[in-house]
């Protein structure tokens, strides 16, 4: 498992705007201080802030992937916001995340890793294992997190189905960027310009 070499939220200090966290974390979990930047004019640093709070918000996929999965969907047939869209949230990670049993996508590939998931009742270890349609996550129950903390800044998307007495999720279909929440508002069409 890799180690981060500065805290979880010295990421958010990379954005150019005033935002507390990226992902939208109680009130005991954010930052203490993001000091103000200057306002972005240039149009490369103006999607350059784009494509990286959206990066960040995927922490767990590192720039290769990220630069990969954007250029596969490109090439599809379907818009590509909501191809790359579907992509990214078909990971096993983002799942357990958007399902509310776990409260970061860190705790989430942690939990991945120590073998506390089982997909169609195998055990997978890695974070980036892509989920398809009516596939079967159960998470062990010492793993999760307090519900009721989760909830308070969340909500489960509609392509998820979570059974919180059994911490069961059901992947029913591959979402799109309508059905996804972030809680940083911006542009994310103008995400495929960046890589051109």
């Amino acid at each position: 498992m890799t180690k981060r070499s500065t805290t979880k939220y010295h990421i958010c200090k990379k954005l150019c705007n005033n935002y507390n966290n990226v992902w939208g974390l109680p009130k005991g979990n954010t930052l203490k201080a993001v000091k103000n930047k200057k306002k972005i004019r240039k149009s490369y640093k103006k999607l350059l802030t784009i494509k990286q709070s959206l990066k960040l918000f995927y922490c767990n996929i590192p720039e290769k992937g990220f630069k990969r999965l954007l250029k596969k969907s490109v090439k599809s047939p379907l818009t590509t916001l909501d191809r790359f869209v579907s992509f990214v949230e078909c990971r096993l990670d983002i799942v357990l995340f958007r399902s509310c049993l776990i409260s970061s996508l860190y705790k989430a590939r942690q939990v991945i890793n120590h073998g506390a998931v089982l997909v169609n009742g195998k055990q997978f270890k890695n974070a980036g294992t892509k989920l398809h349609k009516a596939d079967f996550i159960e998470c062990n129950n010492n793993r999760v997190d307090s519900i009721a903390n989760v909830f308070i800044s969340r909500f489960v998307p509609p392509h998820l189905e979570v059974d919180y007495k059994t911490f069961c999720i059901v992947f029913l279909w591959d979402p799109n960027y309508k059905s996804v929440h972030y809680h940083i508002k911006s542009d994310y069409k103008l995400i495929q310009r960046f890589y051109k």
